[in-house]
């Protein structure tokens, strides 16, 4: 029952966030599927992301693998606002909210993401270029992270 109401709340909190107006030119609605890889570990991850007029919601999901093991799972959203100057976007984090279903540890998220991701009021910069008609580039600073289409 309480995971039924935590899933209730979580979809409340993601459409008061969401825009309204996912046509416009200055939004930014779009999905990756990334694979990050460090040592004999790797990250696959499913992000999906909406940002219009300051305000943005993103959702992210994935497996954690220890050489071909799988070791864990993320699902979270996090909620922000951010200010724009040209290509670069000042975001910062204001509710995260983790699945019921992560099983993902706090420690190991802080290995693999930046604190944007774990903990509220935190910032974030990036870069997101367009790419083509349809689709985005996000970079920290000069380094690509990943390539995210749009979703409609």
């Amino acid at each position: 029952m309480i995971k039924v109401i935590l899933l209730i709340i979580l979809c409340i909190v993601i459409y008061s966030f969401a825009p309204f107006s996912r046509n416009s030119e200055n939004t930014i609605s779009c999905t990756a599927d990334v694979s990050y890889q460090w040592k004999q570990d790797r990250m696959d991850l499913l992000i999906t992301q909406t940002l219009l007029d300051g305000k943005g919601v993103l959702s992210m999901s994935g497996i954690l693998y220890d050489k071909n093991e799988t070791k864990s799972y993320l699902s979270k959203t996090i909620s922000f606002s951010y200010l724009q100057n040209q290509f670069f976007y000042y975001f910062r984090s204001e509710l995260i909210m983790n699945s019921p279903q992560m099983t993902m540890s706090l420690s190991d998220q802080k290995k693999w993401l930046p604190d944007f991701f774990t903990d509220n009021n935190m910032p974030l910069v990036l870069k997101i270029r367009p790419y083509g008609k349809d689709a985005w580039i996000f970079y920290a600073e000069n380094t690509p992270l990943f390539i995210c289409e749009r979703s409609n």
